[in-house]
């Protein structure tokens, strides 16, 4: 095997990516190096490259933080996984190297972040998992979002008489959300979203789709409806980033809680100006380290729900090798410009 590779870097923030080589990364202690066959790009690496988002003090970098691949060689002491598995997992975008990420040929995950492929499941299906699961999952489990019991918990009582709203609820992230809700037993699940993917969502556990194209005072009607006045406590926000709206919905009464997954230092701050003591509000990452103590759990979990069907593979498209570097730029740039986007998959 050769010591270089072919990568795709981030060299200037705001500038188009540029195709070259790096030496092949070497494993240490927990962690394991993969030959990547497929990586998918998320919104969170167009904001990468457009404005440093978690890398911009370590250029040049690489992006993509959903990998699969097969494992070509192992760190010091590691167990639980041999050379030739198939695995997906997790890439690191804060760390100062760009070893942990996928647009590269090859790469480092750490074992605490992987799992094997299930049975009867393609890279490319696989790899679009890790960072939206991760994230939805500590939205609804961990004690800085939701806090609800685990699937795997035998919950002390039933969360039938729960509602969440997920703003965006036809995204990717926000469908998943949908699915882990209904597999923990939340008794209603509402979701913001274009009511052309309506039939989709009810069919994966939404018991409430609300048009997103309606007037806000229709939105806010339509939820009163369904849950009557001031009983929303409980915001999953996946595309917003103005939070005025959204913390409109919320009960001016009773304690509640709107998670992003974009700063919230806005929305903390229009909190505090509007008095609403009531309200925490919470950004959520979709790392390893934030969904502590759940990680293990949910990493050993993850196969068995893919495969089971309780979470679907969603639609994607595949772009074949980084040379094609002006498609890896044009659907970076569908979700700049906010178009209507199939998500990608590349194959190094």
């Amino acid at each position: 095997m050769s010591s270089t590779q072919q990568a795709l870097f981030v060299k200037e923030i705001g500038k188009p990516m540029v195709l070259g080589t790096r030496e092949i990364p070497s494993p240490k202690e927990g962690q394991v190096l993969i030959k990547v066959h497929a990586a998918q790009l998320l919104p969170h690496d167009t904001y990468g490259r457009d404005t440093g988002l978690f890398f911009g003090e370590h250029l040049p970098y690489i992006l993509g933080t959903n990998i699969a691949g097969t494992i070509t060689a192992l760190g010091p002491n590691v167990t639980t996984y041999s050379v030739g598995d198939q695995i997906f997992g997790l890439g690191f975008p804060l760390a100062p190297s760009p070893d942990e990420t996928g647009l590269q040929q090859y790469a480092i995950l750490k074992t605490i972040n992987v799992a094997k492929l299930p049975p009867g499941f393609s890279f490319d299906q696989i790899v679009t998992f890790p960072v939206n699961a991760t994230t939805s999952y500590a939205a609804l489990f961990s004690e800085k979002g939701f806090g609800f019991p685990t699937p795997s918990d035998s919950p002390q009582k039933s969360l039938s008489t729960e509602a969440i709203l997920v703003i965006g609820g036809g995204s990717s992230v926000g469908k998943l959300a949908i699915q882990l809700a209904k597999m923990a037993g939340v008794g209603q699940i509402l979701a913001v979203a274009s009511s052309s993917g309506a039939e989709e969502l009810l069919s994966i556990g939404a018991t409430h789709i609300i048009d997103r194209h309606l007037s806000p005072s229709e939105i806010t009607s339509q939820i009163n409806k369904i849950l009557g006045e001031d009983n929303l406590t409980k915001i999953y926000d996946c595309v917003s980033w103005d939070y005025t709206f959204p913390l409109s919905l919320l009960s001016h009464t009773n304690p509640s809680v709107l998670l992003t997954l974009h700063p919230a230092d806005d929305a903390e701050k229009l909190v505090k100006e509007q008095g609403r003591q009531n309200i925490r509000v919470q950004f959520i990452l979709g790392t390893s380290d934030f969904l502590q103590p759940l990680t293990e759990g949910f990493w050993k979990q993850l196969p068995g729900w893919v495969e089971s069907g309780k979470l679907r593979v969603g639609g994607f498209r595949v772009i074949e090798g980084l040379e094609k570097t002006d498609e890896i730029e044009n659907a970076l740039d569908a979700y700049r410009d906010g178009s209507k986007v199939t998500p990608v998959v590349v194959h190094p």
